[in-house]
C-alpha cells in the first residue's frame, strides 16, 4: 500500500510539474517577445546615455582645454592670441566657458590700459539677461570700476539699465558703497 501512495504522489508531481511547464511554456509564447523586446529596449537606452554622458564630457574637455590654452596666453602677455582665443571661446560654447571668456576678454583689455574698452565689454556682459545676477553684477561693477578715470559719472549711472539683485551677495553693497549711497538702494 506505502508502494501505491508512493507511486500516485508521484504521478500528481509529475503531474503539477508538466502543468507548470505548460503554463510558462505558453507565458513564454503569448510575452516572451515583449520581454526580450524590453531587455534590448533597457540595453540600448543605457548604452545611449553612457554614450551622450562620455560625449559630452569629451566635449567639456576640449573647451577647458581651450580656456587653460587662452588663460596661457594671457598669463604670457601673448594678448592678441589670446583675444583671438577668448573670442573663439565664446562664440562656440554655450557654457560657463562663454561668459568666463567673455569676462577674460575685457580683463585683457584692462590689463593693456584699454579701461574705456574694458568698460564697454564688462557693460555689454552686465546688459546679458540670460546670464546669472551674480555675472552681471560683477560685470557692472567691474564696468563701472574700469570706467572711472574716462567716464563721467552720469554715463556710468546711464549704463546700469536694471539695479543690482537686491542683497543677495555682496556685490550691490560694494557698489553702494564704492558711490556713496550707504544705505540707499542702487
Amino acid at each position: 500500500m506505502a508502494e501505491d501512495d508512493a507511486s500516485v504522489s508521484n504521478l500528481f508531481k509529475e503531474i503539477d510539474e508538466e502543468l507548470r511547464q505548460d503554463k510558462a511554456t505558453m507565458l513564454w509564447k503569448q510575452y516572451g517577445n515583449t520581454l526580450i523586446g524590453a531587455i534590448v529596449a533597457v540595453v540600448i537606452c543605457v548604452a545611449g546615455y553612457e554614450g551622450w554622458k562620455a560625449y559630452d564630457l569629451s566635449k567639456r574637455e576640449e573647451i577647458s582645454a581651450k580656456y587653460a590654452n587662452a588663460l596661457d596666453l594671457a598669463q604670457q602677455q601673448n594678448f592678441t592670441e589670446a583675444e583671438k582665443a577668448f573670442k573663439a571661446l565664446s562664440s562656440q560654447s554655450d557654457s560657463g566657458y562663454a561668459t568666463l571668456a567673455n569676462m577674460q576678454e575685457a580683463a585683457l583689455l584692462a590689463d593693456q590700459g584699454k579701461h574705456k574698452e574694458a568698460a564697454e565689454q564688462y557693460f555689454l556682459i552686465a546688459q546679458n539677461g540670460e546670464l546669472d545676477s551674480v555675472f552681471r553684477d560683477m560685470a557692472l561693477v567691474l564696468g563701472a570700476m574700469n570706467g572711472l578715470d574716462n567716464m563721467d559719472a552720469a554715463e556710468i549711472s546711464r549704463r546700469r539699465n536694471e539695479p543690482l539683485a537686491p542683497q543677495r551677495n555682496g556685490i550691490a553693497s560694494l557698489c553702494r558703497s564704492q558711490s556713496g549711497q550707504q544705505g540707499k538702494s542702487p
